[in-house]
């Protein structure tokens, strides 16, 4: 029987969610396929432009991924691997936020970048004493400023009006 490579997991807030993104860019960063598509997403810039790099990959998977929610109260997080060799085939993959920001992760980790992942809450929502955040996204470092880029392809065009609803944000680092 084949290995789905897809963390199908109950909700249970972004602690879980961001674990199980942190463990797709682990699993696929040093994937062929991952490193392929980032070289041709990036082939045809200058070395070591580093900002036009992650603005390239942003641009790229925002364009090339569909949107899809996942199943009511379940989180499915694919491999980025898995989207990527899709994507090389010729194909379109679907997928929500978590399955984005695993993408765009794991390229930029390809690409030798430093990234963390940044859970968002827009209601004040506690289960159990936890505040819930509903959506993830990705930063990522510019290595000669020290900034940190957001790349949030789910909020496209809408970032700076979805971004400022933000009421608490929970940064994961990924190693």
């Amino acid at each position: 029987m084949q290995q789905l490579n897809v963390s199908i997991l109950p909700f249970q807030g972004a602690p879980s969610t961001a674990a199980a993104i942190q463990r797709a860019i682990a699993a696929s960063r040093h994937h062929y396929s991952v490193r392929q598509l980032a070289e041709k997403i990036t082939e045809g810039l200058r070395s070591k432009d580093y900002l036009s790099e992650a603005i390239a990959i942003y641009h790229f998977v925002f364009t090339n991924v569909r949107y899809m929610r996942d199943p009511a109260k379940v989180e499915l997080v694919k491999e980025p691997w898995i989207l990527t060799e899709q994507i090389l085939e010729g194909g379109r993959p679907q997928g929500d936020c978590d399955d984005m920001t695993a993408l765009i992760g794991a390229l930029l980790s390809a690409s030798g970048a430093t990234i963390r992942i940044v859970a968002a809450a827009f209601k004040h929502v506690f289960y159990k004493g936890e505040r819930q955040y509903s959506h993830v996204f990705v930063q990522v470092q510019e290595p000669r400023s020290g900034a940190w880029i957001t790349l949030d392809p789910v909020a496209g065009k809408r970032i700076g009006q979805m971004h400022r609803r933000i009421i608490a944000a929970k940064i994961f680092s990924v190693l």
